[in-house]
């Protein structure tokens, strides 16, 4: 029964998805989401108390996308050599995620923090869980040798972040302002060579 309920849930928060990064949240309905579910409205209200509550839920939903289209299963670094192999696989993901579904990116880089402060709120508390994972693959760099043992961990993971972040706004405006892949590769995994790697 448990399974059941969370596989419902689960629905209802894909289907939202589906509606908000295609049309945007404030286009779409309860209607819409039972619709594209496929269930009643009582079913909808057995999980989520109204449109805004589901919110939540597709926000994190959102985090989870990314996180796996951008990270997948790359095994953790051991050389710098690998550290930055992985990063520039990231930011090819950046421009893949972008080409193959751009209204999750604009939804969140552009929408999602004009709905309110709670929107904001839970996309900080996802960043926050991105960056202690970002502090630990730099810990771990420390450790094995490759990385500079005078970074912060904290702040060395938020500069991970910053690099990802502005790999998915270049790919965003890679058109308008020529910001392409291999530039945008280039650029960052120098930057983080020079900020980040032990010195030889």
């Amino acid at each position: 029964m448990a399974a059941r309920s969370a596989r419902r849930r689960a629905e209802l928060v894909c289907a939202a998805y589906e509606l908000v990064i295609s049309r945007g949240y404030r286009a779409i309905g309860v209607d819409d989401i039972v619709s594209r579910a496929g269930v009643s409205h009582g079913t909808f209200y057995n999980y989520f108390g109204n449109k805004r509550d589901i919110l939540d839920a597709v926000i994190d939903h959102c985090f989870d996308v990314i996180r796996e289209r951008l990270i997948g299963v790359d095994t953790i670094p051991s050389t710098f050599d690998e550290f930055r192999d992985r990063h520039a696989r990231v930011i090819d993901r950046c421009y893949d995620l972008v080409e193959g579904e751009p209204g999750l990116v604009n939804f969140l880089l552009l929408e999602a923090a004009s709905i309110d402060d709670r929107v904001i709120e839970r996309v900080l508390n996802n960043a926050q869980i991105d960056g202690e994972a970002a502090a630990q693959e730099v810990g771990l760099g420390i450790e094995q040798g490759y990385l500079d043992a005078r970074l912060d961990v904290r702040i060395a993971g938020e500069v991970l972040l910053s690099v990802l972040t502005s790999a998915l706004l270049a790919a965003v405006h890679s058109e308008t302002v020529g910001l392409t892949r291999e530039r945008v590769r280039t650029q960052l995994t120098d930057f983080l060579s020079a900020a980040l790697g032990a010195e030889q």
